[in-house]
This record gives C-alpha cells, sequence and structure tokens, in this order.
C-alpha cells in the first residue's frame, strides 16, 4: 500500500480532514480541513447535536424513538461524565498543550459556524446563541484562571455569523482542492494513529477514507 505514514496523537480533526501527518500542522493544511468541511451536507457541532438529529436527521431519514427523534431538546453540550484529569495537571503544560491545539481550535470554531448556518438554512428554528469567543481563548479562560475581556478581540475576530468570511479558507484554494478531489479515486490509506478505524477488521490502525467528499 505503499508508504506507512502514522499520525500525532494532537490536532486530530485537522489531521482527519487534511490528511497531515507531519508533526508540525501547516496553514494550507488547516485550509484543506476547512474545505472538506464545505462538503459536508451537515456539520453538527456539540449545542446543535440535539437540534440536528431531531429536527433535520430524524425527519429526512424517518427515523423514529424517544431517545433519539424525541420532541425534548437537551440544552447544554453533550459532555463526558468521567472525571476531568486536566484538573489535576500542571497549569504550565495544560497551556503549552492548548497552544499546540490551536489548529484544532480553528477547525472546531468553523465547524460551530457552518452547523449552526446549514441548520439555519434548513429552517429550524429557536438555535441557541453561537458564542462569539473563541474556543482557543475560552479554553484558557477554563484552565488557566483567565478572564476575557474586550481588549481580547483587538486581536482575534469575534465567532459570528455575520463574520464568517473571516474564518473561509481562500476560495481559489478551495476550489482547486474540490478540483483535485473530484478525480482521485477511493482508497484505504496506509496510517496508523489515534482514532482509526479498522477497514477490514483484522488491521488495526487502517480507516476507510474517501478522497472526493
Amino acid at each position: 500500500m505503499g508508504q506507512h505514514h502514522q499520525y500525532a496523537a494532537d490536532n486530530l480533526n485537522v489531521r482527519w480532514l487534511s490528511g497531515a501527518t507531519e508533526q508540525t500542522i501547516r496553514r494550507d493544511q488547516i485550509n484543506i480541513a476547512k474545505c472538506r468541511l464545505q462538503l459536508f451536507d451537515l456539520v453538527i457541532a456539540d449545542k446543535l447535536y440535539d437540534y440536528a438529529t431531531k429536527k433535520v436527521l430524524c425527519p429526512l431519514n424517518n427515523w423514529k424513538g424517544k431517545r433519539v427523534c424525541g420532541n425534548i431538546i437537551k440544552e447544554g453540550e453533550h459532555k463526558s461524565s468521567s472525571a476531568n484529569v486536566l484538573n489535576e495537571t500542571d497549569i504550565i503544560l495544560i497551556g503549552a498543550w492548548i497552544e499546540r491545539l490551536r489548529p484544532s481550535f480553528e477547525i472546531y470554531d468553523y465547524a460551530r459556524l457552518l452547523s449552526w448556518k446549514q441548520l439555519k438554512d434548513r429552517g429550524v428554528e429557536d438555535l441557541p446563541e453561537l458564542s462569539e469567543v473563541p474556543s482557543y481563548l475560552s479554553t484558557l479562560a477554563t484552565y488557566m484562571n483567565m478572564t476575557v475581556t474586550e481588549a481580547h478581540f483587538d486581536k482575534v475576530e469575534r465567532i459570528r455569523l455575520d463574520n464568517i468570511e473571516q474564518f473561509h479558507p481562500p476560495v481559489e484554494f478551495c476550489n482547486e482542492m474540490k478540483q483535485i478531489w473530484t478525480h482521485n479515486i477511493d482508497e484505504i490509506p496506509n496510517v496508523d494513529g489515534i482514532g482509526t478505524i479498522r477497514a477490514d477488521g483484522k488491521l488495526p490502525g487502517h480507516f476507510i477514507y474517501t478522497d472526493n467528499v
């Protein structure tokens, strides 16, 4: 299957979407990840999970069942019930790790914007307000005892739908990538790493990858 690669154990959403295996994530790989997100029919992000499943996926696919397709919308994010190990981790290490994950925070914020817009375009009403605070800053505030102030927004953009143009990847770049993907064949890459899925039930670490999606 050619050269064997392994994903580094960070920025996994960027790596899955862009195919990046290098230790350092480049700007063009972040843009590739954003271009791929644009091709999704529906992006689902934390607080919008129930809205997406109950108001779009269930009626669209004629799914039934109160647990998934009931009328009750749960407020808040879908969070793990496990203890947060970061609460017992050195604050300097946390700060360094948050900084290392900045590409992932950028992709996450872009996904939030796309998810909110897609649901709105499909006629979903009463969506929760979209937090204007970038996830990078909100994470620093949570774990570094930092207060987000107006001064921060002199250096970073607010996460707002009317501001989405500030977060889009370059149009020409995306058009070129989408043209390339259209002519690629589906393949199973020889890549191992955290989060990869078995393709044949026998070979661990391989996952199905569709290059024109």
